[in-house]
């Protein structure tokens, strides 16, 4: 985590062009910009647009937030690779938890992102899409779950878990 002063912009970068790449177009009316900013804490400035909706003069309206990569996906990445780091397994099993681990972090990393952008779109005044209130309640409880820190940091245990420990390692540790 000590790295964030020397990573954190590069990082910062790579977050913001996964993010557009992934969310840039939000179906056929939603669209989210991720632009660099300069606001402590925050990195990335999110604008949220519903291209099918125009305020009363016209103009296509943004909603707008600020969010930090180093919190969004920078500290469970580097917690994964000092688990597995730290775990005492050949360098060969180490290598290959690190590209499994690094591909199953990254897909939490978009799937919280993807419920965060997920939650902006159903609420007005952009609001793409209408659910019900039973759905809305359960995607309510699963926002509050997915933004929590903690969260990601017992995915990210899980993660390690399922790329470093084998069968093997399990009996060895059973006796």
């Amino acid at each position: 985590m000590a790295c964030w002063p020397v990573l954190g912009r590069g990082y910062a970068r790579l977050y913001r062009a996964g993010g557009a790449l992934l969310f840039g177009s939000f179906g056929s009316k939603g669209k989210v910009l991720f632009d660099p900013i300069d606001d402590p804490p925050y990195d990335t400035l999110l604008s949220f647009a519903n291209v099918g909706r125009k305020d009363a003069n016209g103009r296509i309206m943004w909603v707008q937030c600020g969010c930090t990569s180093r919190r969004g996906g920078y500290i469970y990445i580097m917690f994964v690779v000092a688990l597995i780091a730290a775990t005492p397994v050949s360098v060969r099993r180490k290598l290959w938890a690190l590209l499994w681990g690094l591909i199953l972090v990254n897909c939490l990393i978009a799937v919280k992102l993807g419920v965060r952008i997920i939650d902006v779109f159903s609420k007005e005044p952009l609001r793409l899409f209408v659910i019900s209130p039973f759905w809305e309640m359960g995607f309510h409880l699963l926002y509050r779950l997915m933004v929590n820190l903690t969260f990601g940091f017992i995915v990210s245990t899980f993660i390690w878990i399922l790329v470093t420990f084998r069968r093997e390692d399990w009996r060895i540790l059973r006796k």
